[in-house]
């Protein structure tokens, strides 16, 4: 598998994101926390096993 890259997210954005988690739309908050966990420095297959584990805690 290789890596994925995306580009680094500026404050602003990362404080979008999280607004974005506080929504009421389950589909948006999934989206960003996956953002920030790859910002955060997981990798593609960690995210994987937290989603499929229902571990999706940011730190």
């Amino acid at each position: 598998m290789r890596d994925t890259f995306l580009r680094s997210i500026t404050d602003d954005q990362r404080n979008i994101l999280y607004d974005m988690i506080e929504w009421n739309d389950e589909g948006s908050s999934y989206r960003a926390k996956i953002i920030l966990l790859e910002d955060d420095g997981y990798t593609v297959p960690e995210i994987r096993m937290m989603a499929t584990n229902h571990h999706m805690i940011l730190t």
